[in-house]
């Protein structure tokens, strides 16, 4: 697949800056498989001299031949050198650096570290007695956050407190997933958005096809299709109980949320449930629901990413149907479902967008839940949080009419009986349609309110 380089401005440019500083750099790039790590480091040194490898699992000769082509093929331009060890090659990336500027990635370094475990004490001698006084760039980079957190960053790593610069990549924002898809609807964008979590290798798949379903159907309802295989792929990848992580998620897109009511429909302990929960929690896969401000009635689990959450409702299901080649009922179900799943799943891109582009520095944020007294009935907001002395309501309404001012009052109403109304609240309302003349009326005299229209939550800067 051709793959045009889109979006990541901000990490091209903190690269780039530490490349011009002429000084011994240490860089450390990471995040979740398939969110373009490779993919911007190679677009970061396409135009550069250095090194470049990745790491292939469990086998330290391997990774030693074949570092040692890399190496070879770059400071000697062709790759028949062997190199005995590390030893050897960090020696010599070390002497070419001493009078240019030179970069040596370590893609999977997670790998490199399971196959040579002493790979990373070598490093910190090197960073330390050797590199610091060369103009090197080191970068180490991985799809494992825990090991990057644990066996990189930590207090207890010998590389702690050497790294110059961290890079924590996470999945495309809206503004950034729009320039994927230039010539499509907002709706459309915004359905790309969220069944690809915002994972730009998952969205290269859909932009092959002119519209939305044609996508949907011929990326997830096909038998071997990309994304019909990618969530086994990627479970694989990170467990060897495949089967148990899937019956979790399972139950978590059915509704189930509490850890014992998924103990009871899946057999597995209460342990384990929690265990696999936090494990995928870490991936981002999963989110744990919490009060906020000490607000609210959240509890139990959900999916937080929305591929997982898009492929364990409407794909996994239905895996058998689709494997013979009867996908079709399973995608019009989904098709058919679509809007409301959509609608949901925005509301964190609409926490995301007030978080980042409000001005507000907010301490806390999400949706929440609550038993209104005046209704008696269990009420939910869908931007929850603070900023300083002020309070945060939002309400993401992801339909294809336009919104109310009664979704203000209502909303309104809903702060009075969650923190009194002598509080200061700022309000957002996101609309994918547009607003009524009122609504609009009531923005212009309002300084409390925002609305946020859906070409605004995907690139442009208007505040209505």
């Amino acid at each position: 697949m051709n793959e045009r380089f889109i979006g990541r401005e901000d990490e091209v440019r903190r690269l780039e800056y530490a490349w011009n500083s002429g000084e011994f750099e240490f860089v450390v790039v990471y995040g979740r498989r398939r969110v373009g790590k490779s993919f911007l480091i190679e677009n970061f040194i396409k135009d550069k001299q250095g090194v470049y490898f990745e790491a292939v699992q469990k086998s330290n000769v391997n990774n030693l031949i074949l570092l040692s082509r890399a190496v070879s093929a770059s400071l000697y331009g062709n790759d028949s050198l062997s190199y005995s060890s590390f030893i050897d090659i960090f020696d010599d990336i070390a002497k070419r650096a001493e009078k240019e500027r030179f970069y040596f990635v370590l893609d999977e370094i997670a790998y490199l570290s399971e196959s040579f475990p002493d790979i990373i004490g070598l490093l910190q001698h090197y960073v330390d007695i050797v590199f610091r006084k060369t103009k090197l760039m080191l970068i180490l980079s991985g799809s494992s956050r825990r090991f990057i957190e644990e066996k990189i960053l930590s207090s207890e790593s010998p590389l702690y407190d050497r790294r110059t610069l961290l890079i924590k990549l996470l999945p495309f924002s809206t503004f950034e997933t729009a320039k994927m898809f230039p010539s499509w609807s907002i709706k459309d964008i915004s359905i790309a958005h969220v069944i690809t979590g915002g994972i730009p290798y998952y969205q290269n798949f859909l932009k092959r096809h002119k519209n939305i379903n044609d996508a949907i159907y011929s990326e997830f309802f096909l038998p071997g299709s990309s994304l019909f295989t990618e969530a086994r792929l990627f479970l694989m990848s990170e467990y060897r109980s495949v089967g148990a992580y899937e019956a979790v998620l399972s139950q978590l897109a059915d509704g189930v949320t509490d850890v014992s009511k998924i103990r009871d429909k899946t057999g597995y302990s209460d342990s384990n449930v929690s265990q696999m929960l936090s494990s995928l929690s870490y991936q981002g896969i999963t989110e744990k629901r919490h009060k906020i401000l000490n607000r609210g009635n959240n509890k139990g689990w959900k999916i937080r990413d929305g591929y997982f959450a898009f492929f364990y409702h409407f794909i996994f299901p239905y895996a058998s149907l689709i494997e013979r080649n009867k996908g079709l009922a399973p995608f019009n179900k989904a098709i058919s479902s679509m809007d409301a799943f959509i609608g949901k799943q925005m509301e964190n891109s609409f926490q995301d967008y007030v978080l980042t582009n409000s001005g507000l520095l907010i301490t806390d944020i999400g949706s929440i839940d609550f038993a209104n007294p005046l209704t008696r009935q269990n009420e939910e907001v869908d931007l929850f949080g603070k900023a300083g002395d002020t309070y945060i309501l939002g309400e993401c309404k992801w339909l294809n009419e336009k919104v109310s001012s009664s979704v203000f009052y209502r909303l309104e109403d809903r702060a009075g009986q969650l923190i009194g109304k002598e509080e200061k609240v700022k309000y957002f309302i996101l609309s994918l349609s547009g607003f009524e003349e009122e609504l609009l009326k009531l923005f212009e005299k309002r300084s409390d309110l925002t609305l946020i229209t859906g070409s605004s939550l995907f690139g442009h800067s208007e505040r209505a």
